[in-house]
């Protein structure tokens, strides 16, 4: 059998390169984001990191809305110059709409003085909405990055934002003796500003300048086909995030902490596949008679990687007690979500080929099923069992979009 080096042949080069960055880039980022975690975590305990937990959970649901699925269907019409003014446009007004939606759906989340959506959570909700704006440009810019397989310049523009959030909140906590998230919040805030900077600049390198000329015709054209993609995303976000909110709304804030650190770790780890299929995806959408070759290579090369960090994860997961004795609960939490490990890194081979095949409406399906079991799952589980019950349900939500994208991709390629 070819190996995966092979299988890539001349372009193998560029994949690994492209693959590298986003990990330094990522390596990065998952540094900051555990000395971050780490001085909240310390100084505020389970409770307080279920705050930080709640605010960054609420507000990171609209990422994705703003990201609308656009990046695929940009990188298929690349070619056109006025692709990415309208790219950016789109994401422009659409993010700032969410922004006044997310604040005004905030206005009707329930909460105490000490439980749910408390008045402080709210807060850092407030202070942390502009990130839904910032997170976007990031998001357009890796899109010209993606289409260059240049996310070196991903990375500059991550480390410049990742480094700032911490050096401020070392200062807020260590320095200056602030309490409560707020301060993080504010910090966290002012890296993202940067990072967007950096990321724009970046783009705007590659010959891309910002514009407002575009016509309504383009946008149509990006709009329309993202639709089932998006969908799509938003389908696997909810998935992904009903399980905090359901937490966050009948378990204590303790707890909210307890299973937010063990999923920010599996977060880190979950990224490694979809940087490599990043990588992948435009190659798989410039020949599509390989695209079988590509998936079923990338598919194994991904399954042996999830058995590394699955092993990994399982021996290491005791390590968080060091944090505060507070999260000792979460090792277990952490170890069930990293026995999902193989389906997670298989399935984002699935998905990207099923979306190089253009079936989009399909994988919508897929993951609106996926959706509802999980969300009814944790509804029915939660309140009893608690966060454990919500790390089961994300390991068999994950077993059932492979099952299904798999069966589908089956069909696929018989076509070709």
């Amino acid at each position: 059998m070819q190996t995966l080096t092979n299988m890539l042949s001349p372009a193998r080069r560029a994949v690994a390169a492209s693959t590298m960055a986003q990990i330094v880039g990522k390596a990065i980022g998952v540094l900051s984001m555990v000395a971050i975690t780490f001085i909240i975590a310390n100084r505020l305990g389970a409770a307080g990191y279920g705050d930080y937990v709640k605010i960054t959970t609420y507000v990171t649901l609209f990422y994705l809305v703003a990201d609308f699925g656009m990046n695929a269907i940009f990188l298929q019409r690349a070619d056109d110059p006025a692709s990415y003014p309208t790219l950016w446009y789109i994401r422009t007004i659409g993010s700032t709409i969410l922004m006044v939606i997310a604040l005004l759906i905030l206005v009707l989340l329930p909460g105490t003085g000490s439980a749910g959506y408390t008045p402080t959570v709210k807060l850092g909700i407030l202070l942390f909405s502009p990130t839904i704006l910032l997170q976007s440009w990031v998001t357009t810019a890796n899109a010209m990055f993606q289409k260059h397989l240049r996310y070196d310049l991903a990375s500059w523009a991550i480390l410049a934002g990742a480094t700032s959030s911490v050096v401020l909140v070392y200062i807020f906590y260590s320095v200056v003796g602030a309490s409560g998230i707020v301060p993080a919040i504010e910090a966290l805030l002012i890296g993202s500003i940067i990072t967007s900077a950096v990321a724009m600049v970046g783009a705007h390198y590659l010959g891309k300048p910002f514009s407002w000329r575009v016509s309504a015709l383009g946008v149509r054209n990006m709009v329309i086909p993202s639709i089932p993609l998006a969908a799509t995303l938003l389908f696997n976000l909810v998935y992904f995030r009903a399980d905090s909110i359901i937490i966050t709304l009948t378990r204590s804030t303790s707890d909210v902490g307890i299973y937010g650190l063990a999923y920010k770790v599996f977060e880190v780890v979950i990224v490694f596949p979809t940087f490599f299929m990043n990588a992948v995806y435009p190659f798989m959408v410039r020949d599509q008679q390989k695209i079988k070759r590509f998936f079923s290579q990338s598919a194994l090369f991904l399954f042996g990687s999830s058995l590394f960090f699955l092993a990994a994860i399982w021996f290491m997961a005791p390590f968080l007690v060091y944090i505060k004795n507070d999260f000792a609960s979460s090792v277990w939490a952490l170890r069930v979500l990293a026995l999902g490990l193989p389906f997670f890194f298989v399935t984002s081979a699935t998905m990207w080929a099923l979306i190089a095949l253009k079936k989009q409406k399909m994988l919508m399906m897929i993951y609106g099923i996926s959706m509802a079991v999980n969300i009814f799952g944790n509804i029915v589980f939660v309140p009893t069992y608690g966060y454990m019950a919500a790390a089961w349900m994300t390991v068999v939500g994950e077993g059932l979009v492979l099952a299904l994208s798999a069966r589908e991709l089956r069909a696929g390629f018989k076509n070709l």
